[in-house]
């Protein structure tokens, strides 16, 4: 009989010998291990507690090979395919960052900006939204699923993504946690942040063309009219690559996996905020907001790059942790 308390201990056991996970805490070991077991058995980790003597060897080679592959540094999401954010069970892979409880903020903020300016809309206006780094999809889907819970459906938001992999995933993700309704106000396409103007030419041909890619599934007469001619931006909210090439270098050792693309943002971890300042200035409306997501370490260098691309109404909002984490600027809209 191989009980809930033998594969609690038997992972714990195991991941104390890892080389990689030795040195922390007991109790995040035994967190790892209830969660390894909580998505095999399909259970809340109450009943784990509860029934700490219930036989679960039919799981036990699956349960004993997950453990050995976090002994490697895997994070516990990529294991299970699935990673909390915002309430929602997103799917998750390598291909993909995992959702950080950090980035809470941005979609947070991002929801107040949304609700403040969809009030001042005619109801024949129509809202729309940027997240030019959506990578799993959880920033533009965790605020279109809260928008439409809110009644809120005159809007429209493009995701985009430079990683065709990454895009499945966010497509994956919208199907499974999104309505059908919903999904037709999300447009999810491949595009270069670093040429962010190009990528919404691009976006505009299509449609002019009338190929505008719609969510499988999706019911385009639903959908807020959208035209060549009106796609600018009132809100860009992004989690852009921000960490420093070296601690990126550093952070990928133990194992974690997870895609330095999303990661690194050069030598100084800004390239990207340099880029999102200087491109969105050519593609937001008049008094559109860019928020973007940064490392505590650089966020006043962030911020004189907000104020030097003209963004007025700076200001640096803090993560639970009370650290720098997230930095919003109004923009008149006008062309440099």
């Amino acid at each position: 009989m191989f009980t809930v308390a033998d594969a609690r201990r038997c992972a714990v056991d195991l991941f104390m010998q890892s080389a990689i996970l030795k040195t922390q805490p007991r109790s995040s070991l035994t967190l790892d291990a209830d969660v390894l077991l909580q998505h095999f058995l399909n259970k809340p980790r109450a009943w784990l507690f509860a029934h700490d003597d219930a036989d679960i060897s039919p799981i036990r080679e699956a349960f004993y090979a997950a453990a050995e592959r976090r002994c490697t540094g895997l994070p516990i999401a990529y294991i299970t395919g699935e990673k909390d954010f915002w309430g929602l069970p997103f799917h998750v892979s390598p291909d993909v960052l995992i959702p950080k409880p950090d980035t809470e903020l941005l979609v947070e903020r991002s929801l107040t900006v949304i609700r403040e300016k969809t009030a001042a809309l005619r109801q024949d206006q129509t809202l729309f939204i940027l997240d030019p780094c959506t990578g799993s999809g959880c920033v533009a889907i965790s605020i279109l699923h809260t928008l439409e819970a809110e009644g809120i459906r005159n809007l429209c938001c493009i995701a985009a993504d430079i990683s065709p992999a990454a895009l499945a995933i966010a497509r994956l993700n919208a199907e499974r946690l999104l309505s059908a309704e919903t999904q037709t106000r999300l447009h999810i396409i491949e595009g270069d942040m670093r040429a962010l103007p190009e990528t919404i030419a691009r976006f505009q041909k299509l449609l002019r063309l009338g190929t505008t890619p719609f969510p499988k599934g999706a019911d385009r007469t639903s959908s807020p009219p959208l035209s060549a001619e009106n796609l600018r931006f009132d809100l860009i909210a992004a989690n852009p690559p921000y960490v420093p090439s070296a601690l990126t270098q550093e952070l990928l050792k133990d194992g974690r996996n997870e895609p330095a693309l999303a990661l690194d943002g050069g030598s100084d971890g800004l390239d990207f905020i340099r880029i999102l300042t200087n491109n969105t200035r050519t593609v937001l409306n008049r008094n559109g907001v860019l928020l973007s997501e940064v490392g505590e370490y650089h966020a006043q260098a962030a911020r004189r790059l907000f104020e030097t691309a003209g963004f007025s109404d700076i200001r640096i909002h803090q993560d639970l942790a009370g650290q720098d984490r997230l930095i919003e600027g109004e923009h008149d809209g006008r062309k440099s």
